[in-house]
């Protein structure tokens, strides 16, 4: 048999929930931390979401797998107990939470009264904010 030891990491991105990723680095900043582990020989294969991975990686490391994804598409998710159910439930300049620049494109290409606040953290960390206001 084949012994694993998982090796669990917390990168730069997940870790500055405070501010833009466009402020601090990008993308980059959820897989620098694999890649040095990668590249430094403490680890033999990392796995992370491709959407966070750069589109050009530093010499000596290859995306060698990428596995069948779930469904890719984005939720709009509203407070508990809301009666609102679409994009066009929204009242007019209506705040939206997200980080991600080509969500508040696409919304904006809909609904160009939206305003947006940035969103950070795990999907959890997300949901409770919004249910707290």
């Amino acid at each position: 048999g084949i012994t694993v030891e998982l090796q669990p990491m917390s990168t730069r991105g997940d870790k500055i929930l405070d501010s833009p990723l466009a402020k601090i680095g990008g993308k980059g900043l959820f897989v620098k931390e694999l890649e040095n582990a990668l590249l430094e020989g403490r680890s033999d294969i990392a796995v992370h979401s491709t959407k966070d991975v750069p589109m050009e990686l530093p010499d000596g490391l290859d995306l060698s797998i990428i596995c069948k994804r779930h469904d890719p598409c984005d939720a709009l998710c509203f407070p508990k107990g809301s009666t609102k159910a679409t994009i066009d439930d929204l009242p007019e300049g209506a705040t939206v939470g997200t980080s991600s620049l080509r969500r508040q494109s696409q919304l904006l290409l809909k609904r160009p009264d939206l305003k947006f606040v940035e969103l950070r953290g795990n999907v959890n960390t997300r949901l409770a904010k919004l249910d707290s206001g």
